[in-house]
């Protein structure tokens, strides 16, 4: 960028500030810059994007400025969350301004806080630090977006404008980026004091110190290798190789130099300590804390490995597997937490040390549960509110740590779900009229399924196996009967539909259980007392299929995971279809029909890849003289009243129904072919008369002619044979897709 540019970036950015310190937007007249021609994109962004924002912006944080929002009783001078998007989007651009004339703007911000700072520590019991400390606030927020980007799902880099901005700084002690992170560090470590705290930290100052930290620790506290693509762009750049090197050099590794790095890691840990304690019911200040401050410094191995030796680091685990204090984090946070407390055991290099840290951590929690369960005075004190909420917080912790089941932890994380299995049951059978806490021991169930199945051996598999068989069971005797389904045709939106959310837990249980993972081992296990995967599983479908109707299956949630357990199941147990009673069999047909006409496309494929597997499982049969299927039949309205016929003529008409007369999205035509071929094979000369049938009702010659050469074409092009491989499949779909752009012209065809 030209000198003229970067001044008029500061400049604007400057006013900016102000602006906002001052507690009003100022109309600036761009007319003081017209001397300054639009030089680039930049000048553009500028004056064409961010200053008519700044003067008629709609939002609460652009209209209303800090100092003046801090006297004001109203809703709009509130506090607002620091996740508000449109704010975060509009910080965002003013920080691309600050970072286009880096070497004026940075030091400006750093005098700007060391002076609130100072200001506040001046401040006598007589004056008021409001003022201060909202502009305290803001300035926070601005720096934070100056001096990092938000990288949502990515690494964080140090932004390339701050590295190559600063060329001749020497000293590491003056580095206005340097300076500028250690006041705001050194400023936010004052809540630590118990005065201090109750005098200025409200919980909107600490939700933007622990937002700034978050975003810093992943920026700053990440070491780089300094000597790889930055020197190199320093070169291209024409800067002084020798000055841009020392200066990224220092900008990467001063955030560790002289232990910094434990330093601000252990201030990490007991700032969040404060906030999770001292700041109860202060949910987006706690959720900020769990989420974004202590998953950044366990996401990341170099400072996570640093953070578990710290004396800090022990006693938050203390507090969380034995204290009270953390009790009264949400439910979800319960998980959030125990999740990151979990995931920090892989970062401990002796597995031993690593194995007792999570039994130090979980086996309170876990013998807790079961403490809990096996008092004699259960079932008089069960439903009380206190005891209700201790098992329910348990439960959530229990899940947090199975969904962060790693290689190093899972044996040990298997054992703590081995240990509460029989506690869960009983909890299952006292809370049968408890919904909470029902949908709890599910969740906790599916989650701890899905993260083990990889790892288990077949002794694992045989526990697991028969603990969810024994679940399903106690679930089917109490509560089969408990969710009415004339309640479904009353709900009106996915939100209600949540009351069903326990169904979901099922189906999902039911679908990890059905994953190959454990089916292999157990298909030659000769464990004695182990049960069969697949009696686990129809158990399961027993209980979940009456309770879902069609009505249900309108809600996008429920009829995903139902379709996927079912497009599951049929593919690994379609022999197990011929078991079914006649009344569970009608339920998962009639659902396939209903699935093939819904408009998630996504739903329409399981349930023609569920018929695929059907099908061929059905064909396989016959060809070696079993019945396959032949048992199970349909009833279907025909010309003499009620016909029965079986499933591979029921679908056979089904399909050609759809893909003739009925709309069909042609990106499904590869799985309707692997439907259909097999179908054809096991209703050869069903599907040539209902051909002739179709024939027949033709009254235009030229479109009789073309029909049959389409469906002549469909079966004999391309040496189609009556095998099921894949080489086989392949030309089935090529001749499928030819079929429907021939007809496309004179049928109903989409």
């Amino acid at each position: 960028m030209s000198v003229d540019g970067a001044t008029a970036a500061s400049s604007l950015f400057k006013i900016i500030v102000e602006s906002h310190l001052k507690g009003t937007i100022c109309c600036i007249s761009i007319g003081r810059f017209h001397h300054i021609p639009p030089f680039n994109a930049l000048c553009s962004i500028v004056f064409n994007v961010l200053l008519p924002h700044t003067l008629t912006s709609d939002y609460p944080f652009i209209d209303i400025a800090a100092a003046d929002s801090a006297f004001e009783d109203t809703d709009d001078a509130e506090y607002f969350h620091v996740s508000v998007s449109k704010r975060d989007e509009q910080l965002a651009l003013y920080a691309q301004i600050a970072r286009s004339a880096a070497d004026t703007t940075v030091p400006f911000l750093a005098q700007l806080f060391s002076e609130r700072f100072a200001h506040l520590s001046q401040i006598n019991g007589e004056n008021d630090p409001t003022q201060t400390l909202e502009e305290l606030y803001w300035l926070l927020l601005i720096t934070s977006h100056v001096l990092t980007d938000s990288g949502e799902g990515e690494t964080l880099l140090i932004p390339e404008a701050l590295q190559a901005g600063f060329p001749n700084v020497v000293d590491v002690a003056q580095h206005p980026v340097v300076t500028l992170s250690w006041s705001i560090i050194n400023f936010s470590r004052q809540c630590l004091d118990p005065g201090i705290r109750a005098r200025y930290f409200s919980p909107r100052l600490m939700e933007a110190v622990i937002w700034f930290l978050a975003r810093w620790v992943a920026t700053y506290l990440v070491p780089l290798d300094v000597s790889r693509g930055q020197v190199n762009r320093a070169q291209i750049d024409g800067v002084d190789n020798h000055a841009a090197q020392h200066s990224r050099k220092m900008l990467n590794s001063f955030a560790w130099e002289n232990n910094q790095g434990e330093f601000v890691l252990d201030f990490v840990v007991l700032i969040s300590m404060v906030a999770l304690t001292t700041y109860q019911g202060e949910n987006e200040l706690q959720t900020l804390t769990c989420q974004k401050l202590l998953a950044t410094v366990v996401r990341r191995k170099h400072t996570c490995t640093y953070v578990v030796q710290l004396d800090s680091w022990r006693d938050l685990t203390r507090a969380f597997a034995s204290g009270r204090s953390l009790f009264s984090l949400s439910g979800r946070l319960q998980r959030s937490l125990a999740e990151t407390l979990t995931c920090a055991a892989s970062c401990i290099k002796d597995p031993e040390a690593s194995v007792q840290y999570l039994r130090d951590l979980m086996g309170p929690v876990a013998g807790c549960l079961v403490e809990n369960a096996s008092r004699s005075d259960l079932k008089s004190v069960a439903q009380q509110a206190d005891v209700v909420y201790m098992v329910c917080c348990l439960l959530e912790r229990l899940r947090g740590a199975a969904r962060a089941t790693q290689p190093r932890t899972q044996k040990v994380l298997f054992e703590m779900g081995h240990t509460v299995m029989n506690s869960l049951l009983t909890l299952l059978e006292v809370y049968k009229n408890q919904s909470a806490v029902i949908y709890m021991i599910l969740k906790f169930v599916v989650d701890f399924v899905d993260g083990q199945a990889v790892f288990f051996d077949a002794k694992e598999t045989s526990v697991l196996v028969n603990f969810c068989l024994k679940l399903l069971q106690i679930y089917s005797s109490h509560n089969i009967g408990k969710v009415m389904l004339s309640l479904s045709s009353s709900l009106r939106s996915e939100s209600q539909a949540e009351k069903y959310k326990d169904l979901r837990a099922l189906l999902r249980l039911l679908t990890n259980i059905c994953s190959k993972d454990l089916v292999g081992f157990l298909s030659d296990s000769s464990i004695e007392g182990s049960q069969d995967i697949a009696e686990v599983i129809y158990v399961g479908v027993d209980i979940v299929t009456p309770l879902i109707s069609l009505d249900l299956l309108k809600y996008p949630k429920l009829s995903r995971d139902y379709f996927a357990l079912v497009s599951h199941l049929l593919e690994v147990y379609p022999e197990k279809v011929a078991n079914l009673n006649k009344d569970a069999f009608s339920r998962i047909i009639g659902s396939l029909e209903f699935g093939l006409r819904n408009q998630d496309s996504d739903i329409v494929e399981r349930c023609l890849t569920a018929i695929n597997a059907l099908a061929s499982y059905h064909f396989k049969e016959s060809l070696g003289g079993r019945g396959g299927l032949s048992s199970q039949l349909m009833e279907s309205e025909g010309s003499n009243g009620k016909l029965q016929e079986s499933i591979s003529s029921h679908f056979l008409k089904l399909l050609l129904q759809l893909l003739l007369f009925e709309d069909f999205r042609m990106e499904l035509a590869g799985s309707a072919a692997d439907a259909l071929l097999p179908l054809i094979l096991c209703e050869h000369a069903l599907y040539q008369s209902l051909v002739q049938e179709l024939l027949e009702k033709q009254q235009n010659p030229t479109v009789k002619s073309r029909l049959g050469m389409a469906f002549h074409n469909l079966t004999s092009s391309n040496n189609l044979s009556n095998l099921l491989d894949r080489p086989n499949r392949q030309r089935f779909r090529k001749n499928l897709r030819a079929f429907l752009g021939d007809v496309s012209g004179f049928m109903q065809i989409k």
